[in-house]
C-alpha cells in the first residue's frame, strides 16, 4: 500500500513539474525583451485589458520608409470562432505608440488598414480617434492566422513603447493563447 502511495506522489510530481514547464514556456515572448521584432502574450477577450510593449528600433533591424505593424497571432483549427468574430464584426483596439526621446515622449500616429486605404483611395479617415484600430484578419497559414492593428512609421532610431488595450469584451476569444507583436508590417506593397 505504501509503495502504490509513493508512485501515485511521483506521478503527481511529475504531471506537476511537466504543466509548470508548459505554462512557463506559454507565457514568454517569443523575443528577448526590447528588441525588434518583439511579441508577447495579450488575452483579448475581456474589456479594458491592456499590455505595454517597449521596443528599440535601429537602421539594422528596421527600415523607415515601410511601416511597421501591430499585429495579433491567433492560434486555431480551420474553422475557429475567434477569426469568425473578426471577419464578420468591427472589432477595435486602442493602440498609443510614443517615440522615447531622452524622456519626452513623442506620439507616433498610427493607421489601421482601413486609414491606409482611405489614405491611398482620397477619402476621408474612419474614425475621428487615430488611436481606435480595427482589427483586419489579414493572413493564415495551417495552424495559425495573423491579425493586423495598425502600422507606423518608426522613422528614427531609438527606444518605442506601444500600449495596446481592449475597448469591448470579444467572447469569441475567451481562452484563446493571442499574441500581440510588433513586427515588419504585412506586405504592404510599399
Amino acid at each position: 500500500m505504501q509503495s502504490k502511495a509513493k508512485a501515485v506522489t511521483g506521478l503527481l510530481f511529475v504531471c506537476a513539474i511537466t504543466i509548470g514547464a508548459g505554462a512557463c514556456a506559454m507565457s514568454e515572448p517569443r523575443n528577448a525583451p526590447g528588441t525588434f521584432p518583439v511579441s508577447t502574450p495579450f488575452a483579448l477577450d475581456t474589456a479594458g485589458r491592456s499590455v505595454t510593449i517597449p521596443f528599440d528600433v535601429n537602421g539594422g533591424n528596421a527600415d523607415a520608409k515601410r511601416h511597421l505593424m501591430i499585429g495579433v497571432d491567433v492560434p486555431h483549427a480551420s474553422d475557429f470562432p475567434a477569426v469568425d468574430d473578426v471577419r464578420l464584426h468591427v472589432r477595435l483596439l486602442r493602440v498609443r505608440v510614443v517615440y522615447d526621446d531622452h524622456g519626452t515622449h513623442v506620439p507616433i500616429e498610427t493607421e489601421d488598414t482601413e486609414t491606409i486605404i482611405a489614405g491611398n483611395t482620397g477619402k476621408p479617415r474612419p474614425r475621428a480617434d487615430p488611436t481606435l484600430c480595427r482589427l483586419h484578419l489579414y493572413a493564415g497559414i495551417d495552424s495559425e492566422s495573423n491579425i493586423s492593428i495598425c502600422g507606423f512609421y518608426a522613422r528614427r532610431d531609438g527606444h518605442y513603447v506601444a500600449e495596446i488595450s481592449t475597448i469591448e469584451a470579444m467572447p469569441a476569444f475567451k481562452g484563446v493563447a493571442t499574441t500581440v507583436r510588433v513586427d515588419d508590417y504585412y506586405n504592404t506593397g510599399e
